[in-house]
């Protein structure tokens, strides 16, 4: 007999605390923790700061998720991988006041040691100090109406599982509580339950939810590697459910404690009072299922894998040199990449990823073992900032290696429309064995005259009559009226370097230089200019390398911001004047742009600038 047990009757439940005894460091799991109103016991009454007591974080040094801790009788010891630990004796701290800044709050906290100091400077690769706020923390906080510690605004975070599975359920990565630096953890309740809670009980402890709490690019920080997410995960699926009108995205509840006691792991949640949860807009593309319908060798190792929709609906259109974001399963886990579709938006209803065979790629070896004809996979909608655009004629087209697929997608497309136009088709691979499609780029010169196939090999036989060796001047000095060409380069990362070298030497201007890359290309298109910067009247000098918003946070210009990635948009600013590098980012809508707003997260300046907020 099934017994189904009603939603009522099932209990919330505190299942983990989390303490993190230095701002920005690993969580510490507790059975049970002593509530002050300023905070856990323990949590973030550390904050490491620069000299002039500015606050240091993961945002800007996600190497910080490494560091470890654990609690003694008389401090605390602090690990790092390959490095000696740090003992830390209460007893052994300076003490002396020192000048403090998070975010907004000016307050005093105290010195602990030199060691403690060089330490972390080590870690953190410059000059830093460790600060102690002392056993109550001088920084209060008018909008809670009494003190807090190092933490960012609020005292305590609190998330449910159900939440956490609801976002695994719709992003490309596979998700820890770990990237959410929670110290509540729930169980028991549906997702988002939290978001209506106003007041509840945990054992001793009554409190008061204020704020859905506001995430930032800290959660795109794996914390095992501390390296930040390529995909931009889980940022880029949380703004497309929980972001506001503004675009700031929103996970957890912040919560203020109104009484002090003793809350343990397994305590049951009672909700003493409820509210109405905020509404998002759900803006979430439906995943995509493809099923393998053909698979072609096109050169050694190198396999081509056409997909059509296992729903039978229409395949989402694409540009040619966009790329496939997909999800696999490999033994129990969830693994994304995206593989550059080498099929022609101009051929409906299928994609083509062409995947070479790796000797240590995990992903492109499992394709060519197992991935077979009837098998679906997982996919996001077609997307990317390397495409042909409207560029038709007088075209350099330069890859090598696995660098073809964008380019066998743009030539597809080029003849399908019979706009084949001085198009330059340069292809460099090893040996013969290792030429992709070259049937098809044979038929496709004989097709049209105006295309110059090149082809390229770095390991040719003897009696290879065609061009060989590495990509260097003489190569491209046979390319004609190379200067006027559009160029578009996809490769391994060497090539791609050498390219860009050789190219910007032979005279063409880096607009018409277009490169494959995940994620904005930063400072390496123009050698490297010293800039004015002016942002709300602070002028001071910067350069045409890094984000706007780096080089104002290096002059220390406060300016908001939360997911630096480009999808919140509170980093939002207005370009009086000058010239920016803004890559195309969901956060800045076309209207926008044309009223001179920029993000300063992901905006690089190319010329003298004035911004205003």
């Amino acid at each position: 007999m099934e017994i189904t047990v009603s939603q009522s009757s099932i209990i919330p439940t505190l299942s983990h605390i989390h303490v993190y005894p230095v701002k920005s460091i690993a969580a510490l799991t507790q059975s049970q923790a002593w509530v002050e109103k300023q905070g856990l016991a323990f949590d973030r009454r550390f904050m490491v700061a620069s000299d002039d007591g500015a606050m240091i974080t993961a945002r800007k040094y996600p190497q910080m998720v490494k560091i470890s801790a654990t609690l003694t009788m008389t401090g605390l010891v602090l690990q790092y991988p390959n490095k000696a630990d740090l003992v830390l004796q209460y007893a052994d701290f300076d003490m002396k006041d020192a000048a403090a800044t998070v975010w907004n709050d000016n307050f005093n906290a105290y010195t602990t040691t030199v060691i403690a100091n060089q330490w972390f400077s080590d870690i953190i690769g410059h000059s830093v100090q460790l600060l102690f706020c002392g056993q109550q923390s001088q920084r209060v906080r008018p909008k809670i109406g009494h003190n807090v510690s190092f933490a960012d605004g609020y005292p305590l975070l609190i998330i449910s599982e159900a939440s956490l599975a609801a976002l695994n359920e719709r992003s490309s990565e596979q998700h820890t509580m770990a990237q959410f630096r929670t110290n509540l953890v729930v169980s028991n309740t549906e997702a988002f339950a939290e978001d209506g809670w106003k007041r509840i009980r945990i054992g001793e402890v009554e409190f008061e939810a204020v704020k859905p709490c506001a995430r930032c690019i800290l959660t795109t920080v794996d914390p095992l590697t501390g390296e930040f997410s390529l995909l931009k995960e889980p940022s880029k699926t949380m703004a497309t459910f929980r972001a506001d009108e503004q675009g700031e995205v929103f996970f957890g509840q912040n919560l203020v404690a109104i009484n002090e006691g003793i809350i343990r792991a397994g305590d049951e949640i009672e909700i003493l009072e409820t509210q109405p949860k905020p509404v998002y807009a759900d803006n979430i593309a439906t995943k995509l299922q493809l099923t393998c319908v053909e698979r072609e060798d096109i050169a050694a190792d190198f396999t081509t894998f056409w997909l059509e929709s296992h729903q039978q609906s229409p395949l989402p259109t694409y540009l040619p040199g966009q790329h496939l974001p997909l999800q696999l399963e490999i033994n129990g886990e969830f693994i994304s990449r995206r593989y550059t579709l080498s099929s022609s938006p101009s051929r409906l209803g299928r994609y083509a990823i062409s995947v070479k065979r790796i000797d240590d790629g995990r992903v492109s070896n499992w394709l060519h073992q197992y991935f077979q004809v009837g098998d679906v996979l997982v996919a996001d909608k077609p997307n990317g900032d390397f495409h042909l655009g409207i560029h038709t004629d007088k075209l350099l087209l330069l890859s090598a290696g696995s660098g073809i697929t964008p380019m066998l997608s743009m030539l597809r497309y080029l003849s399908d429309n019979d706009n084949v136009r001085d198009v330059v088709f340069y292809h460099q691979c090893s040996t013969e064995a290792d030429i992709p499609s070259l049937q098809e780029l044979h038929q496709l010169e004989n097709m049209h005259p105006s295309l110059d196939l090149r082809i390229v090999l770095s390991q040719p036989r003897r009696d290879w009559q065609g061009e060989f060796g590495r990509l260097s001047l003489s190569h491209l000095a046979m390319i004609s009226d190379l200067d006027k060409r559009q160029v578009f380069v996809c490769g391994p990362d060497a090539f791609m370097v050498a390219a860009k070298k050789l190219l910007l030497k032979m005279g063409v201007a880096p607009a018409r230089y277009h490169q494959e890359a995940f994620g904005p290309l930063r400072g390496t298109l123009s050698p490297k200019q010293p800039l004015k910067l002016n942002i709300n009247g602070h002028i001071f000098s910067g350069n045409n390398q890094k984000t706007l918003l780096e080089q104002a946070e290096t002059a220390g210009i406060s300016l908001n911001y939360s997911c630096r990635a480009g999808f919140c948009g509170v980093c939002k600013v207005t370009l009086a004047s000058g010239q920016v590098d803004q890559p195309d980012v969901p956060a800045l809508l076309p209207q926008e742009r044309l009223q001179g707003k920029v993000l300063a997260c992901c905006c690089i300046p190319k010329t003298d600038l004035k911004i205003t907020q």
